[in-house]
């Protein structure tokens, strides 16, 4: 996997807004690039779209778990 270093010369005093603002673009990027694989994958899906949405539902529940745990 490539590696990407960012250096960044930033204004004393904007340290965490910054830093907050990175993690807020890297976090939507990461996101975004999650569904691409995603997309990739279901286009040689063989899967039908009942069984699509059945899976889809229990990744939901997962997901839903997870974050109220």
């Amino acid at each position: 996997m490539k590696e990407v270093v960012l250096r960044l010369d930033v204004p004393k005093g904007l340290e965490p807004k910054v830093e907050l603002a990175i993690e807020r673009v890297l976090s939507m990027f990461l996101r975004e690039v999650r569904f691409e694989v995603a997309r990739e994958i279901l286009k040689e899906s063989e899967l039908s779209e009942e069984q699509a949405r059945e899976l889809a539902k229990e990744v939901n529940l997962s997901v839903a778990e997870r974050h109220l745990e």
